[in-house]
């Protein structure tokens, strides 16, 4: 486990870094994106701290865009996971987890929210991702091929002890365990973890293709 998750990080750690405020032009059409961020490590290197991807086709740049970008926490539990923390006793966390996606919720929920509040939080959200986070793309066309892989590193890092979070990582006040372990995730993982032959697969859809031996 420890062997094939210190491969695939080095794998991550040697791809190009995008950060939240620029390099969105290199973004592929179709992917899984891996998330670093600042103060976390693991196997030596950047520590992964989110693993995810899209279900529709040539969407990828704009997925990332709602998580990095647009200041809507509902149409991105990134978002709303780090928006959790930063609340962590804070009567207006409440308010914060209420969805207003569907037409229903917005009828009965929207007189509630505190609209200025609700901004300010956003802000600080966006601050937090621009100032902590980088990303790295592998581009997977195939949708079964997303999925598949983005379960199975999901599993693997959870599953693997020396991927855990530093002392002080804002995670850390997040009130599902699983995020809590280490990863801004909650959903999305599988029953299988990566095989060394799974992260040569990931390797070959890179190209030029990257040295991952130690």
């Amino acid at each position: 486990m420890s062997e094939v998750c210190a491969t695939l990080h080095r794998l991550a750690n040697g791809l190009p870094r995008i950060m939240a405020s620029n390099g969105a032009n290199s973004i592929p059409a179709n992917g899984i994106y891996l998330v670093f961020e600042a103060g976390e490590t693991s196997h030596g290197a950047s520590r992964i701290v989110r693993v995810g991807t899209h279900t529709g086709n040539n969407n990828l740049r704009k997925r990332i865009f709602e998580h990095v970008e647009k200041p809507n926490k509902d149409r991105s539990i990134f978002r709303k996971h780090i928006g959790r923390c930063i609340l962590a006793g804070d009567p207006f966390l409440q308010q914060w987890n209420l969805d207003l996606t569907s037409r229903k919720n917005k009828e009965n929920y929207a007189h509630e929210i505190d609209a200025v509040r609700q901004k300010a939080v956003e802000a600080q959200v966006t601050e937090y991702i621009s100032g902590k986070l980088e990303f790295v793309v592998i581009p997977v066309e195939d949708k079964a091929e997303r999925l598949t892989h983005e379960k199975a590193i999901l599993s693997t890092i959870a599953s693997c002890e020396k991927c855990r979070p530093s002392p002080n990582w804002l995670g850390l006040k997040h009130p599902s365990e699983a995020v809590r372990s280490g990863l801004w995730n909650i959903q999305g993982y599988g029953s299988s973890i990566l095989t060394l032959p799974d992260v040569e697969r990931i390797a070959s859809l890179l190209s030029p293709r990257p040295i991952i031996s130690p």
